[in-house]
């Protein structure tokens, strides 16, 4: 059976499926009925958040995307970045972002977007351009938990910090 998830899924399932209370403060969609064959309906979409650029992967800057069964989208803070009908591309070579004809399609989406974004209280307020998810950076040394955290213990260890 196939079904939209993210991480964010897998604890609350994972309680579930122990019998165990979920935490009303956990994000995340409870799936362990799918899990067990007992329902057949899961999430209509999933989010994703991206806080920093990754050079790793070439992402030049931070971005919020939403993903149901035939659409991917996603977009900066400024402006839409790509959008992509799985049905008819499944590859992901026509980005559709910006054209006229997928203007309904972006405006669905983005209404998505809006909904996950609102749900999880991500107001775009902590994106950074600073290149923490490169080299290690959040692990290499210590695990930072903000990138604040980060950016202060590395102004102290200059030494220590990952040339580019």
């Amino acid at each position: 059976m196939e079904t939209l998830l993210t991480h964010v899924d897998l604890a609350p399932t994972l309680l579930a499926l122990c019998g165990l209370p979920i935490p009303t403060e956990m994000q995340g969609s409870d799936l362990s009925q799918i899990v067990l064959g007992k329902s057949k309906k899961g999430p209509d979409s999933a989010f994703f958040q991206i806080f920093v650029p990754y050079a790793g992967d070439g992402t030049e800057f931070p971005w919020r995307g939403v993903r149901t069964e035939r659409y991917m989208y996603a977009r900066s803070e400024t402006k839409p970045w790509v959008l992509y009908d799985l049905r008819k591309d499944p590859d992901e070579m026509k980005n559709l972002a910006e054209n006229a004809s997928a203007a309904s399609i972006r405006v669905e989406m983005e209404r998505k977007l809006s909904e996950w974004m609102n749900r999880t209280q991500d107001s775009w307020s902590i994106n950074s351009m600073a290149p923490v998810e490169d080299k290690g950076r959040l692990y290499r040394f210590e695990t930072f938990y903000t990138i604040d955290e980060y950016l202060k213990w590395e102004a102290a260890n200059p030494s220590l910090v990952p040339k580019d």
